[in-house]
């Protein structure tokens, strides 16, 4: 059976890896990534597709999946995106049976690696719910107990590697990596009381976790599904957005599978909404423990830039979140009181022009896309070039250290508080032991 996987964001390798790269009654001819835009193939390489392919796999551009069907004689489209609405779904099997082929849903299940850990998986509903936050608490709670706790973290963005079969050389968060090499420890975000690990094949991540762990936390992205198998499965769910029908998939899946729903913003939203969307999970998943949190902003340095001018740092992602501006930035701005926020868009350096092409609305913080040496001198040049007394980082880094920045800084960022704590941790120390 020849099988093409549709997919971004490190889902798509994972299924293959998982369930198909060793499977030899099946084929896969290609992955396709909606990223390709311009045409241009990649190569998904040898070392990672395994002995059955010692070519390594095509990575060819989505546009093309009415001929590509035809042309490599498709049987069968495996969908394994980390996140997409539900009509675009629709649509694209649509586009799959029109070509001739039948599109095929895995059971997550399937592609869920065992561990011989604890694992407490952190997903969402819908993007934005507050997972990252979920995640620091969590390792801060097991870090209390004496516990060795291991983040592995689903790949933040799509990874593209070389049209060479021979390159073995991946662009991950615009650094350069071994794509065969051992997993990556994320310098990003990093998380108190544990070692935060990402990379391409979570065989060998999960091995790195097993060893120097006592506890794993499954970090997701978007709606994504676990890669590891839990022990206990959290869901975010933001009430913000009772109003929204379950527009992602697999989001509601998530929700149909979690053990415990964690409704968040309850500071910001009202009671009604809260209710709403806890009569959506009793709905959804009857058996689900259900709890209720707070997300305030956590503001480090807030001293600092009060009273004056700043500029407002912000990574991209949260402008892509429409629902969830402003954010952790320009919130923290506010509550300490700063004098005014200065716009960086007239200063706009390099890349950051074409972003705010992207985000014509976003004038009152600066996106950061990346943090490779390009993208980082782009945002550095910009700041110097923007007249503010200080900065508000709410990035993922630490941009007073990595910038060499001489201008006051404080680091912003959304925070959880569980209304019961204690019910929280007693369902962590019944699946940790």
């Amino acid at each position: 059976m020849n099988i093409l996987i549709v997919g971004t964001a490190g889902r798509d390798f994972h299924v293959f890896n998982t369930v198909y790269r060793d499977d030899a009654a099946t084929r896969v001819v290609a992955f396709t990534s909606a990223e390709a835009v311009d045409g241009r193939p990649g190569h998904y390489p040898a070392c990672l597709a395994g002995p059955l392919y010692p070519e390594g796999i095509p990575i060819l551009p989505e546009a093309d999946l009415a001929t590509l069907v035809p042309d490599l004689g498709v049987d069968q489209v495996v969908f394994a995106y980390s996140e997409l609405g539900c009509s675009e779904v629709a649509g694209l099997a649509a586009r799959v049976l029109a070509a001739g082929a039948d599109l095929h849903l895995a059971n997550p299940r399937r592609s869920m690696l065992a561990a011989s850990k604890p694992v407490i998986a952190v997903t969402a509903a819908k993007p934005g719910a507050g997972k990252s936050p979920t995640v620091r608490y969590l390792a801060e709670l097991l870090d209390s107990w004496g516990k060795r706790v291991a983040v592995v973290r689903h790949p933040l963005r799509a990874q593209t590697f070389a049209v060479d079969r021979e390159h073995t050389v991946a662009h991950i968060d615009g650094a350069v990596v071994d794509a065969c090499g051992t997993p990556q420890r994320e310098p990003f975000d990093a998380v108190r009381g544990a070692e935060v690990i990402s990379g391409l094949d979570f065989a060998a991540i999960l091995e790195v976790a097993e060893a120097t762990a006592d506890v794993i936390l499954w970090d997701g992205a978007g709606t994504d599904l676990p890669f590891l198998r839990p022990s206990l499965h959290i869901l975010l769910t933001d009430p913000l957005r009772a109003d929204e029908a379950s527009d992602y998939f697999p989001g509601e899946v998530n929700l149909r599978m979690a053990d415990a729903v964690l409704i968040s913003k309850c500071d910001a939203a009202t009671p009604a909404q809260v209710d709403a969307v806890a009569r959506a999970v009793r709905g959804a998943n009857p058996g689900a423990t259900v709890l209720t949190a707070d997300s305030p902003v956590i503001i480090e340095g807030g001293e600092r830039v009060a009273g004056r001018t700043v500029v407002v740092v912000e990574d991209e992602l949260m402008l892509s979140l429409r629902p969830l501006r402003p954010g952790a930035g320009i919130q923290a701005a506010h509550e300490v009181g700063v004098s005014g926020i200065i716009s960086p868009l007239p200063q706009a350096m390099g890349s950051l022009v074409e972003v705010y092409a992207r985000h014509a609305e976003a004038q009152s913080v600066l996106p950061v896309t990346g943090y490779g040496p390009q993208d980082l001198a782009d945002v550095r040049a910009t700041i110097e070039a923007t007249s503010s007394e200080a900065v508000i980082d709410a990035t993922r880094v630490d941009l007073a250290s990595v910038l060499g920045l001489t201008r006051p800084v404080a680091r912003a960022a959304y925070g959880l508080r569980p209304h019961d704590p204690a019910a929280l941790a007693e369902l962590v120390r019944a699946a940790v032991g």
